[in-house]
This record gives structure tokens, sequence and C-alpha cells, in this order.
């Protein structure tokens, strides 16, 4: 009998972290279950600052919870706050952009002009309540060129109906940024009662408020995170020995943009699912699958938290490819770019990146890999967790492996679950 695991993934950050913020706006408690959760650093971050009183708050390493929490503060502060991290790469992450477009809303708040750490901790944005005044005072935003993150329009959408005329966001761009996690916010805040439309070039806003039912019904029953599923899939896309994997609480169509994981690998969701809400990964059937695909130019712009992982499988299964829209990644909490490319090389594989055709992966076999490989990770998350599986072939050195807890905690123990009941060790 195949060997089989049950996994559950902790909550899907994308969707919960804009629902306390909406919860927030609405003056709506968040469910106590939240209270008896194990969540992620990033979900738990948002969870305690979203509804803290205090005038200094920690965003730890999240730079969701940075970028959503300046712009609640900047609409509902009576006091001054000041957002902090313990991490340095939080004050080069984007908000610059977020803090000029909220300050022409009539938001008071600056970056410090010394981000030199005070008792551990830097300093990011000084946020002043707003004079009511000035409150909504241009209802209309024109987007920069070049927009940095697609959490700029998602901070100012789901404020945008608490303000005296709505909101009107417009842009020139062509594309945005990850504009699959702006449709995200625009699904849930129409759930929630909120009237906007979209066109090619902007969003409208109506003023209104989230609906108290909805919000409930959606914060009473948590749902799993989609970003976190994609290393339970790569796990059987590169085990070693044949097991099944279920995932107990992730839903094979959801609003969640890394969903789209199953469709950049020619998966179909009806092949996975195995009942409410649980995904089946069948390895022997996936490897199968993936083994007689081949790769063009693929555009990850929408789903760029999946590019190490997709790299990661594809470099393993040999396939060559080109991988596009992705110059955002050297914005994440690490250099991912650069990070990909020493680690693939690190491990003897032959990939190159250019800002006009992204990732070229030549699709070649490793000739020599010399162990124990060092795989830097610069304490960036997804780094980790996406070169892992390569520890059933080879000796790694994975930096800081503690870094998991910032979006899937449960990360190694349910790696390590599987390598038992496969009987098959990691090298680390």
């Amino acid at each position: 009998m195949t060997p089989q695991l049950s996994i559950t993934l902790p909550p899907s950050k994308s969707l919960y972290n804009r629902l306390f913020v909406m919860a927030r706006l609405a003056h709506l408690p968040i469910p106590s279950l939240w209270r008896q959760i194990d969540l992620c650093e990033d979900l738990a971050v948002m969870l305690h600052a979203s509804g803290s009183s205090e005038g200094r708050i920690s965003v730890g390493a999240s730079g969701t919870a940075m970028r959503l929490l300046t712009a609640l503060f900047a609409l509902t502060t009576e006091r001054e706050v000041l957002l902090v991290s313990p991490v340095r790469r939080m004050t080069e992450r984007p908000l610059a952009q977020l803090i000029t477009l909220l300050s022409q809303l009539g938001a008071d708040l600056a970056q410090p002009s010394s981000q030199e750490p005070v008792e551990g901790l830097y300093p990011l944005v000084r946020i002043r309540p707003m004079n009511p005044q000035q409150k909504g005072l241009l209802p209309t935003l024109t987007l920069p060129s070049g927009l940095e993150s697609s959490q700029t329009v998602t901070a100012l959408l789901l404020i945008a109906p608490y303000l005296p005329h709505g909101l009107a966001l417009r842009w020139q761009d062509d594309q945005l940024p990850s504009a699959s996690y702006i449709q995200l916010t625009c699904s849930l805040m129409q759930a929630c009662g909120i009237d906007l439309s979209v066109d090619r070039h902007g969003i409208y806003v109506a003023p209104g408020t989230y609906c108290e039912a909805t919000l409930t019904r959606l914060l009473s029953h948590p749902i799993g995170d989609w970003s976190s599923a994609q290393y339970p899939l790569q796990w059987a896309l590169m085990t070693p020995r044949p097991c099944q994997l279920f995932l107990t609480n992730v839903p094979a169509l959801s609003l969640q943009p890394d969903a789209r994981a199953l469709e950049l690998l020619q998966i179909s969701p009806e092949w996975l699912s195995a009942g409410d809400d649980t995904l089946c990964f069948d390895s022997e059937f996936l490897q199968k699958h993936l083994r007689k695909l081949t790769f063009g130019s693929i555009s990850l712009s929408n789903n760029p938290d999946f590019a190490p992982t997709l790299i990661a499988l594809l470099l393993y299964y040999q396939k060559k490819a080109q991988l596009r829209g992705l110059d955002h990644l050297r914005l994440k909490e690490s250099d991912r770019i650069a990070l990909i490319l020493r680690n693939g090389e690190q491990l003897d594989y032959q990939l190159s990146y250019e800002t006009e055709s992204g990732f070229c992966l030549a699709g070649s076999a490793p000739s020599s890999v010399h162990t124990p490989v060092p795989i830097a990770t610069d304490a960036d998350h997804r780094m980790v967790m996406a070169w892992a599986p390569f520890a059933w072939y080879h000796q790694l050195q994975i930096e800081t492996p503690q870094a998991v807890d910032k979006s899937y905690p449960t990360f190694w123990r349910d790696l390590r679950k599987l390598c038992e009941i496969i009987a098959t060790p990691l090298y680390i």
C-alpha cells in the first residue's frame, strides 16, 4: 500500500491579511478561534498589530503587514504610530510609493530621516492622525509608472470605501505587478458588499462599509494557504519513493492566486480533489505527468511567489524553459533572482537571467555536485523551502532553516513526517 500522510496547512496569508484589515475597518472583533490557531509569523503580526493601541508597533519581517497597516493606521489612527522591524531588509522593501499616494489622500505620514536601529528595531514609517478636513482630499489617484508592489494598490483599495468620496485609482501601465492579488482584493471587497468597478486602466470604489455578517462568516472557517500548498506538491513531485499526501483544508478551486500553480504545471484541479476542501497529491501519478511535459516561455508576473519552487522543479526534471515577469523578485524578502542563480549553480544546473527575457533554464543534467552544497537564503522563507527537497539527493547546508516560520511554521515537521513514512532521510 502506498504510504499516506495528512497535512493541515496554516491559514491563507493572502486571504486573512486582507480580511483582518477589513474587519478592523468595520469595527468587527476577530473571532476568538484565531487566538487558538498556530499562525505563521506574518498572520500573527497582522492579527496583533492591526488591533494594537501601542505607539510603536513591530511588523516583524512582513512586508504585507507593513504596507497594509500603513494604510489602515493612516486612515484610522487617533495617535502617532511608529511602525518598526527587527529586520534591516525591511527598510529596503517597497513603501515609499504608498506613502506618497496616501499623502495625496490627506494622510500625515513620513519615513524617518534616519533608519538606524533603536533598541534593535529599524524605524519604517511614522503615522500621525489624519486631519478630518483633509481626508479623501483627492478622490482620484494616478499610480506611478513602474509600480513596485501590488500591495500598494491593495492597501489603498481596502481603505477606499471609508473615504468620504470613495476612491478612483488610475494607471497607465498595461500590466500591474501581481495583478491576480489585486483581483483577489477586489473579489473579497465585493463579497463583503462594496460597490466597485474595474476597467483596463483603473478601479473605482464607491463609499460604503464592509458587511459584518459576511466578514464573520469568512473569518469563522479558516482555509489553508495555497502559497504553502506548493511545497507538499513539490515534495510529491520530487520524492524518491511513492507517497500520497492529503491536504485537509485546501480547496482545489480557490480565489487564492497561488492556486494557479496547478495551471502552470498543467494539472487539472479535478485530478486532485479528494472531498470537501481536501487535495490528494499522488506522487507516482504527478511525477509521470510532469515527465511528459514540455515548457516554453512562461509568464509568472501574477505568481512570483511560485517562481523559486517552479524553477527548482524544472531544474530537477531537467526541463528547458524561459520564465518571464520576475523583475520584482529583487524586492522580496531577499534578492531572489540572485539567490536562485547562486543556488542553482551550486547544484550544477545551467541557468541565467536577463531583465528582458527572465530566467533561462538550459534543461541540462548536473555533472558534478560538490557536497555539502551550501544553500544561501538570506533568511528568506521561500528560498529555504524551495531548495529543501534536493536534500533527498545531496547533502545540503541550508542557511536559516527557521525562516519557514514566516509562512509555513510546520514545514520541517511535515517534511520529516513524510521522510519517516517513505523511509528516506533528508541529508541536512
